[in-house]
């Protein structure tokens, strides 16, 4: 093949007649995805377009009008060719592009690793760059996701031109709807430019990365709060409904993800001080007082947290996410980091089922499990500082799963949800001794004790939810996978949801308002 030079010129101007009687099909769009999106960024973006200026789509949307900058693919030639810039460009020949989008037109490919000659200038390996045609400082980045054609869970982008260096961003960008994804606010002290490669640590040619538009939306300074939302699934909002689709989708398949992360977690309904609005709102209208990343996970276990851990993706707790101190939310930026983490390293969800199925197991050993899920947790600390030295870590702890005052009828006795209670209270004790030894790295615990008063399992109204039969949402346990030892099963081939046991919607609440009473400092004292 040829790769033509004059792209502005040739390239999506074929001439399709059918030698039928059907008429030719519509400019582009097809009928159940590659739908157009032709509005505009957030308010005050810098859009740059993935083909140039005043080039027709052939999509509803029209000729591309003139944005704010340009766009350029990177190939690298066959490592046998023989001269600079000689080919063959094997990628160009994988490289295609659908009249859908932001503007009408994206560009995609496949990822690739190294065992599929992608990788740092690897044959396969496309490399695409959006490049702001203005100097601005500090700006917010968005990258706009098409409805279909975005499917990696790992796509690595890179922001250059920011004070510090480079920043590596890692998005999830399977949303399989025409949706701006943020990907943080920077100061930029060159020219701003966002880079897509289509390498993944998961790269088989299976998924697909999409080069779409980009956007910067220029803010006159810092935000007040740089905040970030990591953790397990007590801080994704498991069991409060409306999952975002990149996180809830695919059970059974191997594209699964329920990391679950939900608008009704309790870190968006946190109001911060010297606003008046929560972290949510702030975030869905951009506000200028809010840079915010959520990027927490159900089911994450602390090494599925950490940093440089080639084992941590593609397993229940981030699936084929990177693990979430590599993701690159986290910087010297950030003022504020929210978590919950430890619980499923304690293995509570397996001792909940063990009590039920078999008797609980002996104190000791669930304290041993406890006592190792919190030197785990120093880690991630320890790391989470390492990257945002500047933060407050807030350590939340987990309330009591059981009231003590009010009985009803669970798959857990009565006995049993004392046993449970007074483990959680030795895991709140040994979380708080923790974050009091590593004040000096900014970790402060808050205890959700108090807010939860009343509004525990068996209470009314219930802040926890009991047994919750599944499937609550796509990824989800469905039914038939009492086999599979993910699922918890109670009654045939019914699975237990992965919303059993934790926070709904009031309970979400109870969370945000423990955050906000327990105060600045860490809790010293069970009643706080």
């Amino acid at each position: 093949m040829t790769w033509k030079k004059s792209c502005n010129v040739d390239c999506g101007n074929e001439s399709i007649k059918y030698v039928t009687l059907r008429e030719e099909p519509g400019r582009g769009t097809r009928l159940k995805y590659g739908t157009p999106e032709c509005g505009a960024a957030p308010a005050g973006a810098l859009i740059v377009e993935s083909v140039p200026d005043n080039l027709d789509t052939h999509s509803s949307c029209g000729s591309s009008g003139t944005d704010a900058g340009s766009f350029q693919f990177t190939f690298h030639p066959n490592p046998a060719a023989t001269g600079p810039g000689l080919g063959p460009f094997e990628a160009k020949g994988d490289l295609h592009q659908i009249g859908g989008g932001h503007g009408g037109h994206f560009w995609y490919t496949h990822t690739r690793d190294t065992a599929h000659l992608g990788g740092p200038r690897g044959r396969m390996t496309i490399d695409g760059t959006w490049t702001l045609g203005r100097n601005v400082e500090w700006a917010r980045v968005f990258a706009h996701m098409p409805d279909t054609g975005a499917h990696t869970q790992q796509a690595h982008y890179v922001i250059r031109g920011v004070a510090g260096g480079d920043r590596h961003r890692y998005v999830n960008t399977r949303f399989s709807k025409n949706t701006w994804v943020e990907l943080g606010v920077y100061r930029f002290t060159g020219t701003p430019r966002v880079e897509l490669t289509n390498t993944t640590d998961d790269g088989t040619a299976d998924e697909d990365v999409a080069w779409d538009a980009v956007a910067f939306q220029p803010l006159s300074g810092k935000p007040k709060h740089m905040v970030v939302a990591m953790g397990d699934s007590y801080t994704s909002g498991e069991g409060a409904g409306a999952y975002s689709p990149e996180s809830d989708r695919g059970h059974g398949k191997s594209s699964w993800n329920a990391c679950r992360r939900s608008p009704n977690a309790w870190p968006r309904k946190v109001t911060l001080p010297g606003q008046t609005k929560s972290v949510g709102a702030l975030a869905d209208s951009f506000d200028p007082a809010l840079g915010f990343q959520f990027i927490a996970c159900s089911g994450a276990k602390t090494y599925q947290m950490t940093e440089g851990n080639p084992n941590a993706w593609g397993l229940d707790g981030n699936f084929h996410e990177k693990t979430q101190i590599d993701s690159g939310a986290l910087s010297a930026d950030t003022t504020l980091v929210m978590l919950t983490i430890g619980g499923n390293d304690a293995r509570f969800d397996n001792k909940i089922q063990t009590c039920v199925m078999e008797g609980c197991p002996s104190e000791a050993s669930m304290k041993a499990d406890i006592d190792n899920a919190v030197a785990e947790t120093r880690t991630v600390l320890e790391q989470i500082h390492a990257h945002a030295p500047n933060a407050t870590i807030s350590l939340m702890g987990y309330p009591l799963l059981f009231s003590r005052t009010q009985a009803c009828s669970t798959l857990v006795s009565a006995s049993q949800r004392v046993i449970l209670n007074d483990m959680a209270e030795y895991f709140e004790d040994e979380q708080r001794e923790l974050a009091l030894s590593m004040s000096a790295d900014n970790v402060r615990y808050r205890s959700p004790q108090s807010a939860f008063e009343g509004k525990r399992i068996c209470d009314s109204p219930e802040g926890i939810n009991g047994v919750v039969a599944g499937p609550k949402g796509d990824g989800d346990f469905h039914h038939g996978d009492k086999n599979t030892q993910l699922c918890w099963w109670f009654t045939g081939d019914t699975c237990l949801s992965r919303e059993s046991y934790h926070p709904n919607q009031t309970g979400t609440s109870a969370y945000a308002q423990a955050f906000v009473t327990a105060g600045p400092m860490a809790a010293t004292t069970r009643e706080d």
